[in-house]
């Protein structure tokens, strides 16, 4: 099996460069451990005799060049239609068709449409995923949240999303396929830009853990992604509800366990390329 691999660019990967390569380094050394044959490419010369790609790219040259590999017969993973499908307000979309619970949230085009929303929220960037540090920011009123949108606006961005705010634990979760998951509570310390410090030190409330790994798994099917991750809320309650989807995360927390699950879950794949 020949297996092309493409990192993340770094304009991609705030504060994570260095965890985003090592987990596609360590999957790539598990991969030539199960015998499989592993070109390291660039982005700008894809191979065309391989059977498999596995990138992290989200850039939109690379992501069109793969569409074009996949019309070709080469398996990649995560698909472009899966990658599309992690840019945020796309995924909150799909996670509300599926009947995924989130909290509520409204796509809002014109800042006048943040005044008679419920506070406090979270005011992020609607299309694309986070690169910059105020891409998705807390809002305790109307005036920061249209503060916040002003800003975004003079980067370019044309919409934004408000979520409402849940009170309660930060899960981060971690998934390939049906195959693997794990969760964990992050360290508010070693976050990418530091915003689990909101919802403050972890209570530990009680949920119902195998009722979560479904639901992760069936998010995961509506999105058709393979490998992934991403972030919850569990309130006093019990009751969760996921914030945040991600393609293809760092695994930091868990990269020895997570590099040889996805080289399984990719040697499973063997029969059925090509």
């Amino acid at each position: 099996m020949r297996i092309a691999t493409i990192r993340r660019d770094a304009a991609d990967s705030p504060n994570m460069v260095a965890n985003d390569a090592a987990i596609l380094e360590q999957v790539t050394d598990e991969l030539r451990a199960a015998s499989a044959e592993v070109i390291a490419t660039e982005d700008s010369a894809l191979p065309t005799e391989v059977d498999i790609i596995l990138h992290m790219s989200r850039n939109a040259e690379v992501l069109e060049r793969l569409r074009r590999a996949e019309e070709q017969g080469i398996k990649v993973i995560n698909s472009t239609g899966a990658i599309d499908n992690c840019s945020r307000s796309r995924f909150m979309q799909i996670l509300e068709r599926a009947r995924i619970p989130q909290p509520q949230f409204n796509i809002i085009t014109d800042e006048t449409g943040l005044a008679p929303l419920t506070y406090p929220a979270w005011i992020k960037r609607s299309e694309g995923w986070s690169t910059h540090k105020d891409d998705v920011c807390f809002a305790k009123d109307a005036h920061e949240a249209v503060e916040a949108f002003r800003a975004m606006k003079e980067r370019g961005i044309d919409a934004c999303i408000h979520s409402g705010h849940i009170d309660g634990d930060i899960i981060k979760f971690y998934g390939v396929g049906r195959r693997y998951f794990h969760h964990c509570y992050p360290d508010p310390e070693k976050s990418k830009f530091g915003l689990e410090r909101i919802n403050g030190k972890a209570q530990h409330h009680p949920f119902d853990l195998e009722k979560l790994k479904k639901t992760i798994f069936k998010a995961a099917e509506a999105l058709e992604i393979d490998i992934y991750g991403g972030d919850c809320i569990v309130n006093a309650q019990g009751e969760f509800f996921i914030i945040d989807f991600n393609d293809f995360p760092s695994f930091s927390a868990v990269r020895n366990e997570a590099a040889k699950e996805i080289v399984a879950h990719i040697m499973d794949l063997k029969d059925t390329i090509r």
